[in-house]
């Protein structure tokens, strides 16, 4: 069978002076006491950082902004301060809090944000949304923003507790900043990914730092376990940049440099150093490597119009199904090789996809997405009344496209030309998954009587089904044996071949039920798609990022 079988791991050709992220870096002014604000801005200046932040709440912090801005390097924009924090403690007098803050806010100049730390004594929620809302109101006034600034040990810590208070708020002036150090301390350092998705919405600053992997109490360790140059440490560091990468931020990163005892000009230029080889690096290889081009790959779709394939990601680095406009489709050519790493972005987490003339449809979190292939955009979301979770699509030679709804048992039908209606909704359909037309029926792949949704396990394994188009009756294909958790079904010849994603198997399967394994030893075989003139199956690994080519047409001449 190996003769068959080919892994297709391509390597692209990086864009000419592509980065991604803004490379851009600008440092806390931490323990550079001993050098004047002068020499201060000469250094970052020389060391090539964009600019510096500190705090700015008393007024000695505020002339100490101004003999910054009165620099030659600051006055002439070469460098900035995009922003400065201000801690904000509701058990000292809140009158003159008040006045402080809105003091600050008032003496920043044009382009710098303020960043709040709310910390912890006498902190509520209702106090915490109406100081925001303060904030928020006043900055707008000034045309100024507000950025939420999580912080180990006080009241909001990580960026996912600050997120429920500018939703509330919903207001346009309120951002959010995600900072290494603190998400580390958070114990978020394995679900950096899933942070900042659930963040990127809001996400202004970053901030970055060396750190250890084991973190420690605040009183035990200080700050020495996640705030060391970059260059130190044991965490890998380009985890978090690979992340911000990922996610596209836009935004500014700043080096976090809090009780670093080293000289600054020494930890300052090795940390940029090694920062620009970071976002060098992981820009390279998240756009040169298959593996971190795909991201949870759930279908493959072949068009034989624009000759192309392509490939759905759920996105977010595991199985989900969450709206959180982290998904995207993969465009490649004949051959497999990569056009567009994320040609249609923006979605939720797309499933399957059916092809018709010039347009593409693909399920998506509740709704059915409308996209023109030659100009690769969206032309229109269509709702899913009910749907709980879209899984695949299958495309008749008139143009009525299904859809199938897992857990709802059942599958949607939208006439050309018509709005989306239920075709069938029974629960004989055992959690439908993939879908093929056949002639004059609807073949379904069915998943197999779910137990648990957030596992997806059964009470006993799927099977092959017919609808008829016409009078909707439902048959199954052969005995309806269970065979498997199928996920994927096409048709070659005379037989169904369909992937097994638990077994990690693709499986031939007669008209008559007849099974046989076609390949096996592999890990979430997703849903498959066929070139059918050239024979070629295409299906998705989901858990190793990667696709794999089966030549149907070898096999049979074997």
């Amino acid at each position: 069978m190996k003769s068959i079988i080919k892994l297709s791991l391509f390597v692209l050709s990086m864009q000419i002076g592509a980065q991604g992220i803004d490379k851009s870096l600008y440092a806390f002014d931490f323990k550079m006491d001993s050098l004047t604000i002068l020499q201060r801005a000469k250094l970052f200046d020389k060391l090539g950082y964009s600019g510096t932040t500190f705090i700015v709440k008393n007024d000695k912090q505020i002339k100490k902004l101004q003999e910054y801005l009165d620099t030659e390097t600051f006055s002439s924009g070469k460098l900035s301060i995009p922003v400065v924090y201000f801690p904000f403690n509701f058990s000292n007098d809140l009158e003159n809090e008040n006045k402080l803050w809105r003091k600050t806010l008032n003496v920043l100049p044009e382009g710098t944000d303020l960043w709040v730390i709310i910390l912890k004594e006498d902190a509520t929620e209702k106090k915490t949304l109406e100081l925001l809302k303060d904030m928020t109101t006043e900055a707008q006034k000034l045309n100024k923003n507000i950025v939420i600034y999580p912080h180990d040990n006080c009241f909001i810590e990580s960026a996912e507790e600050a997120i429920p208070y500018i939703e509330k708020l919903n207001e346009p002036n309120l951002f959010l900043t995600l900072h290494l150090c603190h998400e580390l301390r958070a114990g978020n350092g394995s679900r950096l990914l899933d942070v900042a998705i659930k963040a990127s919405p809001y996400l202004k600053f970053a901030s970055v730092s060396g750190a250890n992997m084991t973190m420690f109490e605040n009183e035990e360790q200080g700050w020495a376990d996640a705030i060391k140059p970059l260059d130190e440490g044991d965490y890998d560091v380009s985890e978090f940049i690979s992340v911000l990468q990922k996610i596209k931020f836009k935004g500014k990163t700043i080096l976090h440099t809090f009780g670093i005892e080293d000289a600054p000009k020494d930890h300052l230029s090795r940390s940029i150093e090694k920062w620009n080889d970071l976002v060098d690096s992981t820009f390279k290889n998240q756009n040169n490597n298959l593996n971190n081009i795909l991201d949870n790959p759930e279908n493959a779709c072949w068009d034989e119009v624009s000759r192309s394939w392509f490939i759905s990601n759920l996105g977010g680095g595991k199985v989900t199904i969450e709206k959180d406009g982290y998904g995207w489709i993969t465009r490649l050519d004949e051959k497999g090789k990569v056009i567009s790493n994320r040609w249609i972005e923006d979605l939720d987490a797309p499933t399957g996809m059916a092809s018709y003339k010039n347009l593409l449809y693909v399920a998506d979190r509740g709704v059915l997405v409308e996209i023109d292939i030659t100009e690769g955009k969206i032309i229109r979301k269509i709702n899913l009344p009910n749907s709980e979770f879209a899984n695949d699509v299958a495309a008749t030679p008139s143009g009525d496209i299904y859809v199938s709804d897992t857990f709802t048992n059942s599958i949607y039908k939208l006439p050309k030309n018509k709005d989306i209606e239920i075709f069938v909704k029974n629960d004989t359909l055992e959690y439908p998954n993939g879908l093929w037309v056949d002639g004059n029926h609807l073949v379904v792949a069915t998943w197999g009587p779910m137990t648990n949704r957030a596992t997806f396990e059964t009470s006993r394994k799927g099977t092959l089904m017919r609808i008829d188009l016409e009078t909707k009756e439902i048959k199954p294909v052969g005995k309806g044996l269970p065979i498997a958790n199928f996920d994927g079904v096409v048709k070659y010849n005379k037989s169904y071949y369909a992937t097994d994603w638990t077994g990690g198997r693709l499986l031939k399967i007669s008209e008559h039920g007849d099974v046989e394994e076609v390949v096996s030893g592999f890990s979430q075989f997703a849903d498959l798609g066929i070139n059918i003139k050239n024979g070629i199956v295409m299906i998705p690994e989901m858990s190793k990022n990667r696709f794999i080519l089966i030549y149907l047409k070898s096999l049979l001449t074997q």
